[in-house]
């Protein structure tokens, strides 16, 4: 069966069944990013809109199509709907499809679906509240350990190691950083990120994810003071969140967690021979 669905006659209805599930997913990944951070279940109640509790009927819940036919409004309150869900929904489906184009339709291409899910929620989340849940990153991290002993493209020593030394580098970072400012420039979120992008991506490619994820942030970091005139990036930042008052710089604190979650997948969905021939960062 999986063969067939893996063969050529058969791709383009895969690859469009794929982009389908991925958006639809896309639209859990929605409620996930939304409920979390209020401790709410992202199972019960059913979705409504976070304005008037207008209960969302199944054809209004359709991704991006709903949000098209609806002309981004609610049909209860006619309150525009952001959009960041439509974006969301169809950013998970690309995400999927590329999936599939990397690792075909196989047990292990479940595991990555998880996995990309995992680092959106967790990416848009870190954007919006700089918090970081580790009941959402620390499964990944299980689940790419668990991957590894049924994937060709991963042995369980190289997963394992990877969990470890991405979480390690990290903390070891914060330590050094905290020795000589004695401030805390990391959060702990950060380093469950890279544990669990190690899982799945094993320790070789780990500087890449650095290297590409420090990029991102400061090219981010850059255009957002320049362009958007934007002083203080993390404006939800409050002295409260961390343990002491100088631990971090409030008027220029930058989002990491989401840059690394985002170097995390773009590294797992690129060809292994791109990673050697190109960016020679693979390690072992």
């Amino acid at each position: 069966m999986l063969q067939i669905l893996n063969s050529a006659p058969f791709v383009p209805f895969t690859a469009v069944s794929v982009f389908i599930f991925g958006m639809l997913t896309g639209s859990f990944v929605n409620v996930c990013i939304y409920r979390i951070p209020l401790e709410k279940s992202i199972i019960f109640p059913p979705s409504s809109c976070t304005e008037c509790d207008h209960r969302i009927k199944w054809y209004e819940n359709i991704p991006v199509l709903s949000w098209l036919f609806l002309k981004g409004k609610c049909s209860g309150c006619k309150k525009k709907i952001s959009m960041i869900y439509p974006f969301i929904e169809m950013t998970n489906g690309f995400l999927y499809l590329v999936a599939f184009f990397r690792f075909g339709i196989s047990s292990d291409l479940f595991f990555v679906f998880y996995f990309i899910s995992a680092m959106v929620v967790t990416a848009v989340i870190d954007f919006k509240t700089q918090y970081v849940y580790s009941k959402v990153v620390l499964p990944v991290a299980f689940l790419g350990v668990l991957r590894a002993f049924i994937s060709p493209s991963i042995t369980a020593l190289s997963s394992i190691a990877g969990m470890v030394a991405g979480a390690g580098l990290l903390l070891l970072a914060i330590a050094i950083f905290y020795a000589v400012t004695r401030k805390i420039g990391m959060g702990l979120g950060d380093v469950y990120i890279l544990g669990a992008i190690g899982a799945f991506t094993g320790i070789g490619v780990i500087p890449f994810v650095l290297f590409a994820a420090s990029f991102g942030g400061i090219v981010f970091f850059i255009i957002a003071k320049l362009v958007f005139k934007k002083r203080r990036l993390a404006k939800n930042i409050t002295q409260e969140d961390i343990n002491s008052d100088n631990e971090k710089d409030l008027d220029n604190a930058i989002y990491f967690g989401p840059f690394l979650a985002a170097a995390g997948v773009l590294t797992l969905l690129t060809p292994t021979y791109l990673l050697d021939t190109v960016f020679y960062f693979r390690l072992f």
